[in-house]
């Protein structure tokens, strides 16, 4: 059973041991706790609702407003540091650290002043953006005006003559011409929907001017600018490239903060770790001293809490160990353990749903299927060898998280198996070398690997049955194992049986007996099918509908013909990718062939591996698990530090 096994444990000690506590399980990353505050919780033990809810609130708020600026300081220079390159990165991994060695680090750094140079340098930045904005403003209103080539100071100056500087609708332009034959009009500019015009008359017509101009809805252009338009905007552009140059520079000083922003993700993660120090308390109940805890720790486990108990408690506290009984089995947290290749394809179980605690672990049941299957869906020795050497190096000489190295191991396992069908396809990136031999010809027999897919959908299907029966048999259900998978099994096997018959011209006894075995499984089915049913005719009709489901086996088994599908369709892109390098004339072939022969597999690998894992995981969700497995388990979640920035190691 790969599902670890789990001790709920209960500790009592002192408030005031509880910062310390709290600390070292946070280091050993291994328990989840329990929320004793939770209402339904606590209409479930009376006797606890005596008890006052636990908090560290005001302290928390404190660190909160800390880890608030280590972030603000680490996103504002992450802008502006040069970062490293993704493989580099990767090469050097993360910094680790105890968290002692942590906090002793934050708290000998001037981390604040770091803070304080990210606002101090942000503020000169906003500054300065300001200043563009109202600048570019500034050429936004001007722009409509650039063609007027009078000092805007000048229009103001004029005695005898009268003048309106402004904008009218467009539709507004012939009959202003008209009302206005006695004045000086000059279009400055035009837009979509407005005309900007000057307007020049002799003093005594201004009344008349200015009751026509409101009549078209004229806008007046007001401006505290004396100059040309065109020179002011010239001057203003002028004024931003000197900011943008100014910006520049201080972009450039920034990028040389590499230590502050080492600093401050270090305090990050620090203050992070204590906001959750301090949040955690919110699942704990306490009287004026002494602070009730409880949680779920994996059995193997249980001695490092012990340790932990003895070395920062001493002898003031209490700690009991209980198993799982059999009301708290929706509520137990899952851990999966498995071995070295298994364990790899944990990730296919978690993205579906964990199994409950009392079910059993499908990881090593779908590990073997998903390597065959994808292998051969992908199905090309070029294709598994880049796989493989990609991974090795990945696994080797990068320092990778856990979850990146599971799924680095994830392929390095799946590169074996499309080697092996690659082998038996004779595909080397696709004909582009040709093989010694191959088992079986994509071109020439289609239908032996249409049999061969068939094939083991059915062994997948019939597998799935069986680890049904067996999983009801495990926990005492043994008519449910007859009724809900045994039934299926005899009529699966007799509908099977009577196609071989027929075929393969066997006796014909077998055929009644096949006969006979799939009446008795419909039976069986009919009768499981609506066993939970009060009325006779809710029975019957719930039963029926129960062997109805014979055809969704039929269509299960044809979804395993995309094993032959995506097989065939990869090596045919391949083969046709080939065919196109081929067909380039001579020098091109040698410049630009290898070129594209490299960029078009890349290309195809890319589709073939998204497509198998897709596909493979789908007939694992959907016609595997379907047939066994229910999950609603939900996975483990550990009380552990923040490693955003760096990677925690034990004391």
């Amino acid at each position: 059973m790969a599902i670890v096994k789990m001790k709920k444990f209960t500790l009592l000690t002192f408030e005031s041991k509880k910062p310390k506590f709290l600390k070292e399980v946070q280091g050993l990353s291994n328990v989840e706790f329990i929320n004793l505050q939770d209402e339904g919780f606590l209409e479930k033990y009376e006797d606890l609702k005596k008890l006052s809810k636990d908090n560290d609130e005001v302290e928390c708020s404190k660190y909160e407003e800390n880890l608030s600026k280590a972030k603000f300081g680490v996103e504002f220079f992450n802008k502006y540091v040069p970062k490293k390159s993704g493989l580099k990165a990767l090469r050097e991994g993360k910094v680790s650290l105890t968290l002692d060695e942590l906090e002793e680090k934050v708290n000998s750094s001037n981390w604040i002043n770091s803070y304080e140079k990210a606002k101090e340098k942000e503020a000169e930045l906003l500054k300065l953006d300001s200043e563009v904005t109202k600048l570019q403003s500034e050429i936004d209103v001007l722009t409509p005006w650039e063609n007027l080539d009078v000092p805007l100071n000048e229009l103001k100056t004029l005695r005898n003559t009268s003048y309106y500087l402004g904008t009218i609708a467009k539709g507004y332009e012939e009959t202003m011409f008209q009302e206005l034959s006695n004045c000086y009009v000059e279009i400055i500019s035009r837009s979509t929907n407005d005309i900007n015009l000057l307007i020049l008359a002799n003093n005594e017509y201004d009344e008349n001017i200015s009751e026509v101009l409101r009549s078209f809805g004229f806008t007046a252009f007001k401006t505290e600018h004396a100059d040309v338009p065109l020179k002011l905007i010239l001057d203003f552009k002028h004024d931003i490239e000197e900011i943008k140059s100014k910006k520049f520079f201080i972009q450039e000083e920034i990028s040389d903060f590499e230590e502050d922003l080492k600093i401050l993700e270090l305090a990050y993660d620090y203050f992070a770790s204590k906001v959750e120090r301090k949040k955690v308390s919110s699942n704990f109940l306490k009287t004026k001293n002494v602070c009730a805890i409880q949680g779920w720790i994996a059995e193997e486990d249980s001695e490092d809490l012990k340790t932990i108990c003895s070395k920062v408690l001493n002898d003031d506290y209490y700690i009991e160990f209980e198993d799982v009984k059999e009301e708290e089995i929706d509520d137990v947290p899952i851990k999966l353990k498995n071995g070295e290749l298994v364990s790899a394809f944990e990730s296919i179980t978690g993205m579906y749903s964990y199994p409950k605690y009392n079910e059993i672990d499908p990881t090593p049941l779908l590990t073997p299927f998903y390597l065959i299957f994808f292998g051969m869906m992908v199905a090309d020795v070029g294709y598994g060898l880049l796989v493989l050497i990609a991974s090795i190096i990945a696994l080797k000489f990068l320092k990778l998280n856990n979850s990146m190295r599971d799924f680095m191991k994830f392929f390095f396992y799946l590169s074996f198996p499309t080697i092996f069908f690659g082998l038996v396809y004779g595909s080397f990136f696709g004909d582009a070398i040709t093989m010694p031999f191959k088992l079986i010809d994509t071109n020439k027999d289609v239908m032996t690997i249409v049999v061969l897919s068939l094939v083991l959908g059915v062994i997948q299907i019939f597998f799935g049955l069986f680890i049904k029966a067996y999983s009801l048999i495990r926990i005492g259900k043994s008519k449910d194992a007859l009724l809900d998978a045994g039934s299926w099994i005899i009529t699966l096997l007799s509908l099977g049986g009577i196609a071989a018959v027929k075929f393969l011209s066997l006796p014909s006894f077998l055929n009644i007996l096949f006969i006979i075995t799939s009446i008795i499984g419909a039976i069986l089915i009919v009768i499981g099918g609506g066993r939970e049913e009060k009325s006779f005719g809710a029975k019957a009709g719930q039963g029926l509908y129960a062997l109805y489901g014979i055809t969704g086996y039929v269509g299960d088994l044809v979804s395993y013909t995309r094993l032959m599908a995506l097989g065939l369709a990869g090596g045919s892109i391949a083969g046709a990718l080939n065919l196109l390098i081929h067909t380039l004339p001579g020098v091109a072939a040698v410049l630009l062939g290898p070129v594209l022969f490299v960029l078009f597999h890349i290309f195809n690998l890319g589709l073939s591996l998204l497509g198998a894992y897709v596909h493979t995981a789908r007939l694992q969700y959907v016609e595997y698990f379907g047939k066994f497995y229910d999950g609603g388990g939900r996975p483990f979640k550990a009380f552990k530090s923040s490693e955003k920035y760096i990677s925690i190691k034990r004391n």
